[in-house]
């Protein structure tokens, strides 16, 4: 692992609270980038909608209007995943139905697990712990007998993010309301609250005190045993479920915990968030909390925008650039996306996007492998990764001999925290090329 301070943007300690992002004028809503299996359309141009409607269904979530107005368009959009799909342009217009409005808790306890998954499916939510992901995908897929475990992280997996964190601080018994909502869908007995051990502002002692009060028993289940652990994360990666399942068997030393593995339930502080604002106060997932930064731009923030909120809009709101823009990068500096067009559209796995300007991108051209070992040794599971890429580039899965297929095994491994990226000296996509190997091997 190397020094998680490397990656540190020099706004992290710097913002303390979050501002509402202006309403876009059109709201280019991204309707198969959650959820590449859109199974049916529910809007045609020229429909009117209001905040909330679901506008398609999908076969893990439904998407919905971020804005009341109308649909003037449904068109092929680049995705900020950098993909390529539909999205809804909803130009605004009418009143809004949750924004201003003051939202009444509802009681959820009564309800069982069928309910639940019910209304996080309706509520479009995905969790975003690493791929997004709809939670009730997850809730069908990984569900078994063998899975009593979650885990609930509370820091930012990336470095230089703060929005993980920043929720984990502000909305703190919400979030544990979340999880406690998702340990009955998942049908876990034990929840694990991962916070960073290292920040100087650690969550430690406010779940200390929610943990040792009355304000535990209305929170989670009687039968819910809840534990908490301290990761360090002045290293790079500390966050992935490789690093945060170590930790945990490390720290409680039982049968129990040996199992805890990728059959389990890992997600973050915005992914509850979102859940307790879905059962508790009935509001599906219309905006997105994002954290926007960049020596590019006149000013950072951490906003909460409008899903399809392009990122021009985003960048007017930041007071526009005060330096030649180079690349943006979507959900961090080590593994995120870097994208090309202001015109894409912020959807609901977004959680920070940079504008990085000339001058600190240097030179992307790829070399061959000159076989430099700097990715084996930096590898925090031990991986090779530039003997995967070259078997991704040499072999198809059909045709691989018997040790490639190892490799395509041996894949399943990697954390895509993307420090062999880093090192690469040819500069080639290793971390990506490992992800679909992944894709493959699981396809298979």
């Amino acid at each position: 692992m190397v020094s998680a301070s490397n990656f540190i943007t020099v706004d992290k300690n710097l913002i303390s609270s979050a501002v509402n992002g202006f309403l876009p004028k059109v709201a280019v809503i991204p309707i198969a980038e959650d959820d590449p299996d859109m199974t049916e359309m529910l809007v045609l141009e020229g429909s009117r909608v209001r905040e909330g409607d679901v506008i398609a269904k999908a076969r893990g979530l439904y998407i919905h209007s971020s804005v009341p107005g109308i649909v003037t368009k449904i068109a092929q959009t680049q995705y900020s995943n950098g993909k390529q799909g539909l999205s809804a342009f909803v130009t605004l217009d009418g009143a809004f139905s949750y924004l201003g409005k003051k939202l009444i808790a509802q009681e959820w306890k009564s309800y069982d697990a069928a309910t639940l998954n019910y209304l996080i499916r309706e509520a479009g939510i995905i969790n975003t712990f690493a791929k997004p992901v709809p939670v009730y995908t997850q809730i069908k897929n990984i569900y078994t007998p063998k899975s009593s475990i979650a885990v609930l992280r509370l820091f930012d997996s990336e470095p230089s993010s703060i929005t993980e964190s920043f929720l984990a601080k502000k909305f703190l018994p919400q979030i544990l309301e979340g999880a406690a909502i998702l340990a009955r869908s998942f049908h876990v007995t034990s929840l694990v609250l991962a916070y960073s051990s290292t920040d100087a502002d650690n969550l430690k002692s406010d779940i200390d005190a929610i943990l040792s009060s009355e304000q535990k028993a209305e929170i989670f289940d009687s039968n819910l045993e809840v534990f908490a652990v301290g990761i360090d994360n002045r290293k790079y990666p500390a966050g992935t479920m490789h690093d945060i399942t170590k930790t945990v068997k490390k720290t409680y030393k039982s049968e129990f915990f040996s199992k805890l593995g990728k059959k389990d339930l890992f997600f973050d502080s915005v992914t509850a968030l979102n859940v307790y604002n879905a059962i508790v106060l009935r509001k599906p997932v219309v905006s997105n909390y994002v954290h926007v930064t960049g020596d590019c731009l006149n000013s950072a923030a951490l906003l909460n925008v409008r899903i399809g909120t392009t990122l021009r809009n985003i960048v007017e709101q930041c007071g526009g650039f005060k330096r030649k823009l180079s690349k943006i990068i979507i959900n961090g500096i080590v593994s995120g996306t870097a994208v090309s067009s202001l015109d894409i559209p912020v959807s609901r796995w977004v959680k920070s996007i940079e504008f990085a300007p000339v001058g600190q991108i240097h030179v992307q051209t790829t070399d061959n492998c000159v076989r430099c070992g700097n990715c084996r040794k930096i590898c925090p599971v031990h991986l090779w990764p530039g003997n995967l890429y070259r078997v991704a580039h040499l072999q198809s899965l059909e045709n691989a001999c018997a040790s490639d297929k190892d490799a395509y095994k041996s894949s399943v491994l990697c954390t895509e925290c993307g420090l062999c990226n880093a090192v690469c000296t040819s500069r080639l996509p290793l971390s990506q090329t490992i992800s679909i190997l992944k894709d493959s091997y699981h396809e298979e």
